[in-house]
């Protein structure tokens, strides 16, 4: 008997008087022309309930890949990292990542593939090389890729590192292109910056023991250059201890062609800014905007800066507005031109928040001194022997130096004699004091607040500058993009530690790892373009990635007939929310489940 061809039919019956229906199941076929159906089971009398149900089990029947089985022989037996994954693939994509590397080779895995798995990974889930190919398995890149989990191994992933290296420059001369063609505005003023990240390991020949951002460590210095998005066209990574200021004249080499195609102006921090870097930057004829360091500010401007002296960290907003010859920009910064010099050009700028935030640290460099003084004190109490006054006096002198207030504190010692119980004589010591000249404290924060701009943007037409003071300050004021790109990459992203040791894999890591910033970059700038309404406060791609992260591909199995069978994990309405903000709605296809369930069959 075949159920699919049956259907439930019913009759109205009457019985002592009452109306009911009686069911069965029947089987429909023609005669002469004429629909007949045939009793085959007789159900008698059911409830609605039990009709629905016979109607819902002789729909599913019909269906050829219908089973029956029970709630406890399903189970989901593994999950598969989806769409936090597929988000960060589909930017890779976006970009055109894979035009860059060679596709007619008879490598059975690309290299291209190798480095979007690396990139992938960097965003979603910083491993170890060894670890990626174990990582890969379990994420639903092999049907994304159809790639073949097998094919990903250890030995794989390092062998192409070498080759991904060999394609650094072909891959920044992509995104500048790209930049250049989709949105060519961003490409106006550029960053550039230096930092530094620990290596684990000492053979690597660009490692170099020394002082760096993290204090004394082995390290290397990544150079980036990012467009006023934030977004990353060129790096390169540099011997550790390689100074900041010598590095300007090797980027410009590296990029003056591509500068070239464009009027940009590099915008960089003032610890690249030397005599010699500013005038070979001005000879190549390509416009900057920097800032000069502090102890220049008086040369410089020529100001006697002790005018500013009656500004008030609780009046400053106030006072700021009154500044001579100064105009306000916003809330936190004021400008003022101040000379032209052969082909540089200065303006001053005032922040109050700046001024705010120097005035409360110098009062608290200057209560830490107390306190160190305080518990220094208790120490040489305490003594169980004489102290010599040199060297007590050095211990003082020491920290003041360090915490660079030896201008206007400085300490006075004198005797003590104390008596220990335990011996009945006495031993002789020393108690500080603290020592604060009101008058040069306030000179040593004369500057505070103030930061000269310095740049050769000095075209003028009708005796105006080109570039206005504003247009010059704020890309400055911008170049917090780049930094933000360096904490992506050496928090989030994880450029360190380091497992690689030769220099082309050293290289290759870091270009993982840039590109991941590239890819976590754009996902972030979508999120602040399109707001949301119940997903409003994620607006950064870590937030973004463990939202999603919980729409995963399912394996499901069914004990009792032995299948297998794959699946995506519901959608909830942020994730689709979240996905519509990032412009990837595709995602939520189930393409990616055909897929999986095509390598059940194969």
């Amino acid at each position: 008997m075949d159920l699919a061809q049956l259907h439930l039919h019913w009759r109205a019956s009457q019985y002592k008087g009452k109306n009911y229906r009686s069911y069965s199941l029947a089987r429909g076929y023609r005669e002469n022309g004429k629909n007949r159906k045939k009793v085959v089971i007789k159900l008698g009398k059911l409830s609605e309930a039990e009709a629905e149900k016979w109607r819902k089990l002789l729909k599913a029947i019909k269906k050829p890949d219908v089973f029956l089985t029970t709630l406890d022989d399903i189970s989901v037996a593994t999950h598969y990292a989806y769409l936090d994954v597929s988000a960060a693939n589909a930017i890779w994509d976006e970009w055109g990542l894979d035009e860059v590397f060679p596709s007619n080779d008879k490598r059975t895995v690309t290299v291209a593939t190798i480095a979007r798995i690396l990139t992938v990974n960097r965003c979603i889930d910083p491993a170890a090389k060894s670890q990626t190919p174990e990582w890969f398995r379990s994420t639903a890149l092999p049907w994304l890729l159809d790639v073949n989990p097998d094919q990903i191994n250890v030995s794989r992933i390092f062998r192409e590192l070498t080759v991904i290296e060999s394609h650094k420059e072909a891959i920044c001369k992509h995104l500048f292109n790209r930049m250049m063609r989709d949105n060519p505005d961003s490409m106006s003023s550029v960053f550039y910056d230096l930092s530094s990240t620990t290596f684990t390991g000492c053979r690597c020949i660009l490692m170099k023991w020394g002082h760096c951002k993290e204090g004394y460590h082995n390290h290397v210095v990544l150079a980036l250059v990012v467009n006023s998005d934030g977004l990353p066209f060129y790096w390169e990574v540099l011997p550790g201890g390689t100074a900041d200021a010598k590095t300007i004249i090797w980027l410009l080499g590296r990029l003056k062609k591509r500068f070239k195609a464009l009027e940009t102006t590099l915008v960089f921090d003032r610890g690249m800014v030397s005599d010699d870097n500013l005038t070979f930057i001005e000879d190549a004829e390509v416009k900057y905007i920097s800032a000069m360091d502090k102890n220049q500010l008086k040369g410089i401007t020529g100001l006697d800066f002790s005018l500013f002296s009656h500004l008030d960290p609780e009046r400053v907003d106030a006072q700021a507005a009154d500044l001579p010859g100064f105009t306000m920009l916003n809330k936190t910064t004021y400008y003022r031109e101040i000379k032209m010099a052969g082909k540089r050009r200065y303006i001053l700028c005032f922040n109050p928040e700046m001024f705010r935030d120097q005035r409360k640290a110098r009062k608290q460099a200057v209560a830490d001194f107390h306190a160190f003084v305080d518990n220094l004190n208790v120490e040489l109490h305490e003594a169980k022997s004489s102290r010599q006054y040199e060297t007590t006096f050095n211990k003082f002198k020491q920290r003041l130096k360090k915490t660079k207030l030896t201008a206007f504190v400085d300490v006075n010692l004198r005797v003590v004699h104390v008596k220990r119980k335990t011996t009945g004589g006495s031993i002789r010591t020393y108690k500080a004091t603290v020592v604060v000249d009101e008058n040069k404290m306030r000179k040593a924060g004369k500057l505070d607040g103030f930061w000269l701009l310095v740049t050769n943007h000095i075209k003028k037409a009708n005796n105006a500058f080109i570039v206005p003071a504003e247009k010059a300050i704020i890309p400055y004021r911008e170049k917090l993009v780049i930094e933000s790109a360096f904490r992506d990459i050496k928090s989030f992203v994880e450029v360190k530690p380091l497992y690689v040791w030769t220099e082309a894999h050293v290289k290759a890591h870091y270009t993982c790892c840039v590109l991941a910033h590239l890819i976590n970059r754009n996902l972030t700038t979508r999120l602040h373009k399109n707001e949301g309404f119940t997903t409003k406060e994620i607006v950064a791609h870590e937030k973004l990635y463990k939202k999603l992260s919980g729409c995963q591909i399912d394996r499901i199995e069914v004990d009792n007939v032995r299948l297998s069978t794959y699946s995506m994990t519901r959608t909830t309405s942020e994730q689709k929310e979240l996905v519509e903000r990032v412009g990837l709605t595709k995602l939520l296809s189930l393409q990616v489940v055909k897929n999986a369930r095509a390598c059940l069959d194969a």
